[in-house]
């Protein structure tokens, strides 16, 4: 993928944005990766962290957190309560190395790719968070 704006090489939320689905789930929608905290890490950390483990990434400048969000949903039925923490950095690496992926990862994740904000904004794709777009814009004047 060819990017013209230095703002569209902004991954936001610490990397790119994925698209999940599983054997047992019909639902289609890209998404922000990350993760949960280990015991003892701090934001950055395990911000860091999930940057290499679902990007291959490292030695990225974040900044952040930038946005946090907080709300409950169900996951297969089961209640669950989540707080996302958004962080941003540049790269002109494009690459995706899956390596670091866990099981589930490579069972549920169906495709990955890097989006611009202008792409998001013009697809008919439905992603996640819904202000993703602002978010990315966000993020551009920040790193």
């Amino acid at each position: 993928m060819t990017f013209s704006r230095p703002q569209d090489l902004v991954p936001l939320a610490v990397k790119w944005i994925s698209h999940l689905s599983d054997s047992s789930d019909t639902a289609r929608w890209w998404f922000t990766a990350g993760g949960g905290m280990e015991h003892g890490e701090t934001l950055i950390e395990a911000a860091e962290r999930e940057v290499r483990e679902e990007t291959g990434h490292t030695g990225l400048k974040l900044v952040g957190p930038l946005h946090r969000r907080e709300f409950d949903f169900l996951n297969h039925g089961e209640p669950q309560h989540q707080i996302e923490h958004f962080f941003a950095a540049r790269t002109v690496d494009l690459e995706v190395r899956v390596q670091g992926w866990t099981d589930l990862e490579r069972q549920a994740v169906t495709s990955s790719r890097w989006w611009t904000a202008a792409e998001l904004e013009a697809g008919s794709v439905e992603f996640f968070p819904k202000n993703l777009v602002k978010l990315k814009r966000k993020a551009a004047e920040l790193v």
